[in-house]
């Protein structure tokens, strides 16, 4: 995987690392990505890092590639109709599948909230990437237009209760052909799923770094899970989280705490309106 194409773009829910589809869609451009490992753009939100990094590898990758289109990774120049695709038939057909039929309906008519709330219902480890990476971007965009991070709570409060979950992967999960054994690439994607989640608590986390809040300490949690097992490994990966991610992100935002907030925010809803 490019670290720089769609296939790491947190706009593409489809796919990340060894886990989804051959193919992807981008939420921002609308289309489908035939060969989403040969194209990228200017808003490029890395899936892969923290979003400090992801924030200045976005203000970089923007001077070469421009915000308005899909561009090939290669020159630099918008596709122009190749490599991604905005025919209907082609959308059609990939809304035969529950979660491409959620990617796709993100953001449509004001449906952001609704899209989630329906991959967070839908099974599966697909499912879950694409709630994980869109989720990124929503709380983002929510930041960027004035809000706070409570844009994210219930977001949060979904990611938290299956921090450690074992994530159950499929070989149909899987999108890629690699030279090691269908053992180690089911560890890798329960890997990369695994810090996915720690990677979107720490994104609410830097969210409210300014405030007094105690969801500002998760910030770290993904470097501090990385450090201690020092592996590329689900197990250890998983360990680490059950004696020690899920304690901190309880005394961040324990139940009791998740209600007063969400009540908060109804009421602050019905106000407006």
């Amino acid at each position: 995987m490019l670290p720089i194409s769609c296939v790491n773009c947190c706009f593409n829910g489809l796919q990340y690392d060894t886990i989804g589809t051959s193919f992807g869609f981008c939420t921002e451009h609308k289309k489908v990505l035939l060969s989403p490992s040969e194209t990228t753009c200017g808003r490029l939100l890395r899936k892969d890092l923290l979003l400090p990094s992801a924030r200045r590898q976005n203000e970089l990758h923007a001077q070469r590639y421009t915000p308005s289109a899909v561009c090939s990774l290669r020159t630099g120049s918008p596709v122009n109709g190749t490599h991604a695709s905005s025919d209907r038939a082609d959308i059609k057909l990939l809304q035969q599948d529950p979660v491409s039929d959620s990617i796709v309906n993100y953001g449509r008519l004001g449906t952001k909230i609704a899209s989630l709330a329906q991959l967070k219902v839908l099974p599966g480890p697909r499912a879950e990437l694409a709630l994980l990476s869109l989720g990124r971007t929503y709380v983002q965009r929510c930041i960027d237009r004035g809000g706070s991070w409570k844009s994210g709570l219930h977001l949060m409060w979904w990611t938290g209760s299956r921090l450690a979950e074992d994530p159950r992967i499929d070989l149909a999960d899987l999108r890629v052909e690699l030279s090691i054994s269908i053992a180690r690439q089911v560890e890798l994607a329960k890997w990369a799923l695994m810090m996915l989640r720690l990677t979107f608590v720490s994104d609410v986390g830097h969210h409210a770094s300014s405030s007094k809040e105690p969801i500002r300490k998760l910030a770290d949690l993904p470097e501090e899970a990385a450090a201690d097992t020092n592996a590329l490994s689900a197990s250890k990966l998983r360990l680490w989280i059950k004696r020690n991610g899920v304690k901190r992100f309880d005394a961040a935002l324990p139940e009791s705490r998740y209600e007063r907030l969400s009540s908060e925010l109804s009421r602050a809803e019905g106000d407006a309106g």
